[in-house]
């Protein structure tokens, strides 16, 4: 390769959000010339929504993929394509708020320093049945896979993966059984945990070199996991995409690409282990020192992700948690955002909870995406 050749540059823009259906940051962006709407790859999302029933998430996305198309000139069947990872519980000192990630072409980086590569893939089209069986592991390994190959990256070179899984509703249940499959009854929770805890076992798999886990194992043997995944689950709502999918992105830090940025990742041991923010910093590129960070490093830091659990046996180092507490895994969101934002000292972070095969139990995951120019 010659200094003339272009090559895949990866750029990040985080925007507050000053309601659900804000696009005026991005308009903004457009009008200073630095982002083009073809550009765009991908977006991530905290929103406000705390309640069930609340529509945050689905105001985002429509809004932001109506923006696509109106100020760029791909169609409409393009832009449904694009992942767009929103989590909902902005509270506590949290600020809703976007992430929109654009790949274009540019000159390879002037040193030998790797930069930021990144990925999109959906899944297959999901069924029901798979649920209680190892090809829902499958489906997702696969398109971690594919999201590795839209990066250029090998999936072992895979830093971090974002992204939405898919859980059937009761209605998808009850048609499935219909057409004749036999599923065993699940409640809301062990569903939720299959889901989410099958992205993480397919990010474990394809990036991790992990041996496919039985079926049963699935959301039971917790001693399973990655710490490079930080994936959710939904009902399938009614944006983008052909219908009941894993949507993800992949993130990586390839020799020979251009931009400015670099991605670490790091396991969260608990919920107290704030460390983990900066040993995700550390490894991304930043030479951050304990405590909060100084306005130098501050204005470097482009995004952050956490994944949270619920502490085993309600025991946290071995204090009891008041864990039947309906609010308790808002209260502990709210606390992790306070403890993250006085190290980030800023409050625009990223953080989903349940994560189920994704760090150790009881802890979960931290990635940050870091200026290195």
């Amino acid at each position: 390769m010659t200094q003339n050749e272009l090559v895949p540059a990866i750029d990040a823009f985080r925007l507050p959000l000053d309601h659900t259906s804000d696009v005026a940051g991005l308009k903004r962006l457009m009008a200073e010339g630095r982002l083009h709407a073809d550009d765009v790859i991908a977006v991530t999302g905290k929103t406000e929504g705390w309640r069930a029933g609340e529509t945050s998430r689905l105001d985002a996305d429509q809004a932001i993929r109506r923006f696509l198309l109106d100020y760029g000139s791909r169609p409409a069947g393009i832009i449904d394509q694009l992942p767009m990872v929103f989590t909902t519980g902005g509270i506590g000192i949290l600020t809703p708020h976007i992430v929109v990630y654009a790949r274009a072409l540019a000159a390879p980086s002037s040193d030998s320093a790797s930069r930021l590569a990144m990925g999109v893939a959906r899944s297959d089209l999901i069924r029901p049945e798979w649920m209680t069986t190892t090809r829902i592991v499958e489906v997702n390994a696969d398109a971690v896979r594919r999201a590795a190959a839209n990066a250029g990256i090998d999936p072992r070179a895979v830093e971090y993966v974002v992204g939405k899984a898919y859980y059937p509703s009761k209605q998808d249940f009850a048609d499935a059984r219909a057409a004749g499959h036999r599923i065993p009854d699940l409640d809301d929770g062990a569903l939720f945990r299959k889901a989410s805890g099958a992205a993480g076992l397919g990010v474990a798999v394809a990036a991790d070199g992990m041996q496919m886990p039985l079926a049963e194992e699935v959301s039971k043997r917790l001693d399973l996991w990655s710490a490079k995944v930080a994936v959710s689950a939904n009902e399938w709502e009614p944006v983008g995409g052909a219908g009941p999918q894993t949507q993800l992105m992949a993130f990586g830090n390839r020799a020979g690409a251009s931009g400015r940025l670099r991605v670490g990742h790091a396991a969260m041991v608990d919920t107290l282990d704030v460390e983990a923010l900066h040993r995700a910093l550390r490894r991304a590129g930043l030479d951050v020192g304990p405590g909060p960070l100084s306005p130098e490093h501050r204005v470097r830091v482009v995004a952050v992700y956490v994944k949270f659990s619920m502490p085993v046996e309600d025991r946290l180092r071995g204090r009891r948690q008041i864990a039947e507490n309906p609010e308790y895994g808002n209260q502990v969101k709210a606390a992790l955002g306070g403890m993250f934002s006085a190290i980030l000292q800023d409050n625009l972070v990223w953080i989903s909870g349940s994560a189920t095969h994704q760090g150790p139990a009881g802890g979960g995951t931290v990635a940050a995406i870091v200026d290195v120019s």
